[in-house]
């Protein structure tokens, strides 16, 4: 499914040397305060040879394409009532569970999983007052990335912790990776938090589903992978995103912790685990990969996807970050930084 860098290890991911932050690389399209979550394709897996991304906006999610991957254009909505999106192209899956006889998109190598909600919910997150929330993890494909089936649901919050009695029931922030055995993990966050400086819910756990193939069935675990109540670290809301890589001697996590800083602000900010199954997470560093600094990302530094390019042999990590708390003073814009290893 693309390129993981698995031959890379741990220690070698590590010992990475980035770049400063690029950026912002994506302003929000007109009328929405927002554009993140992003994730991309490389020209090698793309049918226009060109750098594609796709990115949520207050009304859905865009598709963007770029000559190089730093000056982007806006292709529009692709789909909407949707957030957080995750795209990869993966070959020699034909027909699935939902359309067993295959089909106009029987064959198509283009996956993409976010999180649905009901229409204009997100939009009326901007209102006063805390509004219950509902969404699921939904799936469709596309050969072209043009067009794109009608979804199918991947991951519903179907466990008791995915749901609280005051936000609402959630699941989001899909990473689909397939591992050493050939089984597919669908990693997710679930549940909610309430981040009162900011008026809004964070996610509160990073949970996993397994299946057979990328389209599933997918079985969620019991259990939370990531808690915040169990972190070591301290004054912790919610554990955000995780995106999980696969190298050669175990598994290296990308998560955006939300956090209280000293002055009891909310905070986020990308910090690296190391896993030996991708099941069981530690800290690998204690400073953070990607932390806020004065400018476009003073106060947040949200969801990331970060892929290794064979071709340069460079990693590339896209962000959104925030440069403010509240809706009305907040904007989040998308940057980026690239790694290579020493």
């Amino acid at each position: 499914m693309g390129n993981s860098g698995a031959s890379a290890t741990i220690s070698d991911f590590l010992a990475i040397r980035w770049s400063g932050i690029e950026g912002p690389l994506i302003e929000p399209p007109r009328f929405s305060p927002i554009i993140a979550d992003p994730s991309f394709l490389f020209p090698e897996e793309t049918p226009s040879g060109a750098w594609e991304l796709f990115a949520h906006s207050a009304w859905g999610i865009h598709r963007y394409s770029s000559a190089e991957g730093v000056k982007w254009l806006d292709h529009g909505l692709v789909v909407r009532n949707a957030m957080r999106p995750f795209v990869r192209k993966i070959t020699g899956f034909g027909a699935d569970r939902e359309n067993p006889q295959g089909g106009e998109f029987a064959n198509s190598p283009y996956f993409l999983l976010y999180e649905a909600y009901p229409p204009f919910a997100l939009a009326l997150t901007a209102l006063p007052g805390r509004r219950k929330w509902r969404s699921h993890i939904a799936l469709s494909k596309s050969a072209d990335l043009k067009s794109w089936s009608r979804p199918s649901i991947a991951a519903r919050a179907g466990l008791p912790w995915m749901r609280d009695p005051d936000l609402g029931e959630s699941v989001s922030n899909p990473c689909l990776v397939q591992d050493q055995e050939g089984q597919w993990r669908l990693y997710h966050s679930a549940s909610l938090s309430w981040i009162e400086d900011c008026g809004f819910c964070e996610p509160r756990y990073i949970a996993c589903a397994t299946g057979p193939s990328p389209s599933g069935p997918f079985l969620s675990l019991p259990e939370p992978l990531i808690d915040p109540a169990r972190d070591p670290m301290p004054g912790v809301l919610g554990s955000g995103s995780l995106k999980a890589v696969q190298l050669a001697d175990g598994w290296i996590g990308l998560q955006n912790k939300i956090y209280r800083d000293r002055e009891g602000r909310s905070r986020s900010a990308i910090f690296l685990l190391s896993s030996p199954d991708g099941l069981a997470w530690n800290l690998a560093r204690a400073e953070p990969l990607l932390a806020p600094v004065a400018g476009w990302t003073s106060s947040h530094i949200y969801a990331c996807d970060c892929r290794f390019r064979v071709e340069d042999s460079l990693w590339y990590l896209y962000f959104n970050a925030r440069d403010g708390w509240n809706l009305k003073s907040g904007v989040e814009r998308i940057g980026r930084i690239v790694g290579q290893n020493r």
